[in-house]
Order: C-alpha cells, then sequence, then structure tokens
C-alpha cells in the first residue's frame, strides 16, 4: 500500500517536533537577560510565562523539508524560585510546572496538556550585586511527567534529562552589562522507545543597555549544537547546529511586578522547525 504524502510529512513533522522541547520551552531553563542576579537570601519570586511559536518550515540536514508545516504551539509555564543561604553561598530552589497547545497544520493534529515538570537550582560563587557582578552554577532535573508523551507533544519528551549550566553577568559601563551563559543537557533513553538522544550543547550571550535601574533593553544571541536522536543505529531526529536572535525589553512597574516583552527568530537551523516566538514574563516578588 503506498502511503499518501501528506501523511509521511506528518510523521515527519511528529518526529521533529521533539526538537521543540529546548527550543518551544526555552523559559523553562533557558535563561533570560538578568536570570543569573544573585538576589537577597528570603527573596521569592512568582513568575508566569506566556510563548507563541510558529514555523512553516521544516529543516533537514540544512534544507528545507517541508515549507507549509503550519505549526503553532502556545506555551505557559508557571515558576517558583527561593532565595536563601547554604554554607555562605546565595542558592535559589525552585520548579518550573510548563503548559501548553500545540496544533501541526499540515497534519491537523491537536495536542495540550501539562508539559515535564522541572526542578533544581542555582548556587552563587559570586554574588555582588553593588558591582553587578555574579557567578553562578546550575543544575535542573526534568521529570518524564508530561501528558501525551507518546502523541510527539513537543513538551512532554518521555525521558529523563539533567541540565547543567553556568552563568556570569558583569556590569561594564554604568548602563551596560553582559549575561555569558553555558549550557549543557544529558538524557535517559526515551522511556516507550528506547531511542539514544546525544547531548545538547547551548551558548548564550545577553547585552543590556540599562535605560534605568528599573528597566532594560536587550539583544540576545543563542547557539545550540547536538541533540541528536537515534533508534537502532536509525537517525530519528538529526543533530541540531541552530542559531536564534532575541529581544527583550523588561521593566519594574512597581518594587514587586517586573513585565518582560520578546521577540525572537531562529536565523539558522540545521534540522528541525525554524521558529519564530513572541513571549510575555511576569514577575511578582515577595
Amino acid at each position: 500500500m503506498t502511503t499518501p504524502r501528506h501523511t509521511l510529512l506528518g510523521a515527519a513533522a511528529a518526529t521533529c517536533l521533539g526538537l521543540l522541547l529546548p527550543a518551544a520551552g526555552q523559559a523553562a531553563t533557558s535563561p533570560d537577560a538578568g536570570d543569573y542576579t544573585a538576589l537577597p537570601a528570603g527573596t521569592d519570586l512568582l513568575l508566569l510565562y506566556g510563548q507563541h511559536n510558529s514555523a512553516d518550515q521544516l529543516r533537514a540536514d540544512g534544507r528545507t523539508a517541508v515549507d507549509n508545516l503550519g505549526l503553532k504551539l502556545d506555551v505557559g509555564l508557571l515558576r517558583w524560585v527561593h532565595f536563601t543561604t547554604w554554607n555562605g553561598y546565595t542558592i535559589d530552589p525552585q520548579i518550573v510546572v510548563p503548559f501548553g497547545r500545540q496544533k501541526v497544520g499540515l497534519s491537523g493534529e491537536k495536542t495540550s496538556g501539562l508539559g515535564d515538570i522541572i526542578f533544581g537550582g542555582t548556587l552563587w560563587t559570586i554574588a555582588d550585586l553593588q558591582r553587578g557582578e555574579h557567578l553562578g552554577w546550575s543544575l535542573f532535573i526534568t521529570a518524564p511527567t508530561g501528558a501525551d508523551k507518546r502523541e510527539g507533544f513537543a513538551l512532554s519528551d518521555n525521558r529523563w534529562a539533567a541540565d547543567l549550566q553556568v552563568g556570569y553577568i558583569r556590569r561594564f559601563a554604568p548602563q551596560w552589562s553582559i549575561d555569558l551563559i553555558g549550557q549543557t543537557e544529558l538524557y535517559q533513553d526515551r522511556r516507550d522507545t528506547k531511542s539514544e538522544k546525544a547531548p545538547l550543547v547551548r551558548g548564550f550571550a545577553h547585552l543590556r543597555y540599562h535605560l534605568s535601574d528599573a528597566t532594560h533593553l536587550a539583544v540576545s544571541y543563542r547557539h545550540t549544537l547536538g541533540a541528536k536522536e537515534t533508534l537502532d543505529g536509525t537517525t530519528l531526529s538529526g543533530r541540531k547546529n541552530d542559531g536564534n536572535v532575541t529581544l527583550t525589553w523588561a521593566s519594574f512597574l512597581t518594587k514587586q511586578v517586573q513585565l518582560q516583552l520578546q521577540a525572537s527568530q531562529d536565523v539558522k537551523v540545521e534540522n528541525g522547525p525554524k521558529l519564530r516566538t513572541v513571549g510575555v514574563r511576569a514577575l511578582y516578588a515577595f
């Protein structure tokens, strides 16, 4: 029996949606400008993120495999962060609960629900608010708790993952600061299919211009490598070699409430959907 072309493309799209986990859910463990600032012990943050991701192109080996994918993915994240001290160091245990819905226009498939819960935190070996210098070391664990794990839901990868990060912030001029972050993710074999996923490596550079103590603008570049997925020697999703540019505006509207707006565009994608993203984040400090 011959398989219809749209069915094949739909299957390919579903396979590549696994690559969206680090991309569309980037607010979960991918740091925004300023996220590696160590705040005083006793501070709590409650954050709510909203992202709308869309993609028409699906890339394979650096070429366009599909140009009418019609992917739409709406992601929400609820995040709680608590700053405290441990052995003289500032730390911030936290938990992230992602949720969302996705639609692939090409195949007509729709999926929604809770994603994989993430927990972990950061330990700072430099935490100098006065000088604007911070150096933090992070560990986040992703648990395979999400809905529709076997249905290609981009927020449910159906495997355990460990995310290791190091982030450095330096205020190098009265109105300028730079954030440099390195990240790697290590993956367990997928629990249902036993497919293997190679480690992912990602680097971030955020350049911030401080309009005031309360408001900043940022331009960010993110590059991602690795995360090739295979099953019994067969490639399910190719190795990532992707670049992304993001523009950010963030401002404390009051001493406790910050609003952040973002626009993001993939400028280079080796394998997977080429995403456009708009996002909003509300932060409440208490």
